[in-house]
């Protein structure tokens, strides 16, 4: 049972929440598969249950920590996680960025999103999946995304769990959009 109504209301969340039951289906061959959902603040008590894999380990990042529903827990912004807890690079299969860094609310200048994307980066296993998801209402060139500098050389777009490389969402009440991205983490 759904607990929050915004996960069948809000455009952007009725899509999400997709993502998340193809998350378990996705991994269902792949024990201990590790998942970090960035973000997850006070209105994403239901997340780990929509997943539906007992074999995920699921992680939560957030530097104001209000729910316990997870297997592990940073309680710290992303740009300060590998300094905070130590020994935790290559640890995740999968991070799922909904709204944080893409977010307006929170403005990354040009060298936070570097530093951003280092340790995002850095957590996750080699071929590890990254999930994107941000607004367009940012307008200042300085906090949009820099897609081409720091997304496209460090990530490949794939098209997984029935999803396109790149989806829009457009709000037809508000008109706000949001790009959700699938995508890869590259070797070196």
């Amino acid at each position: 049972m759904i607990l929050d109504s915004h996960w069948t209301t809000a455009t952007d969340k009725i899509f999400i929440k997709k993502i998340y039951d193809q998350i378990g289906v996705y991994f269902r061959n792949k024990n201990n598969a590790r998942i970090l959902d960035v973000g997850v603040e006070d209105y994403n008590f239901d997340c780990d249950k929509f997943i539906k894999n007992k074999n995920i380990k699921y992680w939560q990042l957030e530097p104001n920590r209000v729910c316990e529903n997870n297997d592990g827990f940073f309680n710290c912004v992303v740009q300060d996680c590998l300094e905070k807890y130590p020994g935790n690079e290559n640890k995740f299969d999968l991070i799922l960025d909904f709204g944080v860094f893409g977010w307006n609310g929170i403005k990354f200048s040009q060298i936070e999103q570097e530093k951003y994307i280092n340790v995002i980066l850095k957590l996750l296993k080699p071929h590890g999946l990254y999930i994107l998801h941000g607004d367009r209402v940012e307008q200042d060139d300085e906090y949009k995304i820099n897609v081409d500098k720091f997304i496209t050389p460090n990530f490949t777009a794939v098209k997984i769990m029935g999803f396109n490389k790149h989806e829009i969402i457009s709000c037809p009440r508000w008109g706000t959009i949001w790009d959700i991205r699938f995508l890869q983490k590259n070797e070196i």
